[in-house]
């Protein structure tokens, strides 16, 4: 596992350091010095694991932050469905950031036999509340809300979140409840993983993108000027961080107690 993980983390640092053409829509995401940093550290973490090698591996999260999109985008580039511009995808970015998401992978493997985690049922709990935050704010708004609403928003009833809120609901409690090991555990482990990965990229590109640009470092979509924004990305957006965190950790306990 170390000699693909130095492998990852090579081809990572030499895809960021390539002078490539980006897309309009990757403005704010983690710069490639952060991803060169990320890798670059995370190499000697591979060598000789240690917890502090989580440093990197958080570094390499945020880089991967926006591969969700980069899917999503890519799904109607293949399938010729009409999206307009949503068709466009960075593909040179797009597998940088898949890259960095296994590197952080891989990292994540050699470092967390050495970590202890939390008791499973709290992390699946406190990812069964969370799941609530995102979907329960995007109704409010549906219905007239005006709280931290985001200016302009003109979306309709939210049917796709709500239908992901059941989903993440009923996965969060099968990692924690007695029902839950009556499933297939590769389903479940699958489910796991997938779905702390989707949440924590999509959650990091919030929040660091975020703070980075509150910083300078870099210039993102986010309205510096309207506070309702900064808090809304931050903190609603910024939710699916600690739900993806929450639902690691409880997959991880579940991968640990299901061996036994």
């Amino acid at each position: 596992m170390q000699i693909s993980a130095l492998i990852v983390l090579a081809v990572v640092a030499a895809l960021a350091l390539a002078p490539l053409p980006t897309l309009p829509y990757t403005t704010g995401f983690a710069p490639h010095w952060v991803t060169v940093l990320a890798a670059a550290l995370g190499a000697i973490f591979v060598v000789r694991p240690h917890p502090a090698g989580l440093l990197p591996a958080v570094l390499l999260l945020w880089s991967a932050g926006g591969v969700v999109l980069d899917g999503f985008r890519a799904f109607f580039a293949v399938t010729g469905i009409p999206a307009g511009d949503f068709a466009h995808v960075d593909w040179p970015g797009m597998a940088l950031r898949g890259l960095s998401l296994a590197g952080c992978a891989l990292l994540g493997a050699l470092l967390l036999p050495r970590l202890r985690v939390p008791g499973g049922a709290w992390l699946g709990y406190s990812a069964f509340a969370i799941g609530f935050v995102y979907p329960m704010a995007k109704l409010y708004w549906s219905a007239g809300g005006t709280l931290l609403r985001p200016e302009g928003y003109a979306e309709g009833f939210p049917s796709g979140e709500l239908i992901m809120l059941l989903i993440g609901a009923v996965g969060s409690l099968a990692l924690v409840q007695r029902w839950g090991r009556w499933l297939p555990r590769r389903l479940v482990l699958a489910g796991g993983w997938t779905g702390a990965a989707m949440l924590t990229t999509m959650g990091a590109m919030s929040v660091f993108g975020t703070l980075s640009q509150m910083l300078g470092l870099t210039r993102g979509p986010v309205p510096l000027s309207d506070l309702a924004a900064v808090v809304t990305v931050g903190f609603v957006y910024g939710s699916w961080l600690l739900f993806g965190l929450a639902v690691g950790g409880a997959t991880l306990s579940y991968q640990r107690e299901t061996l036994r």
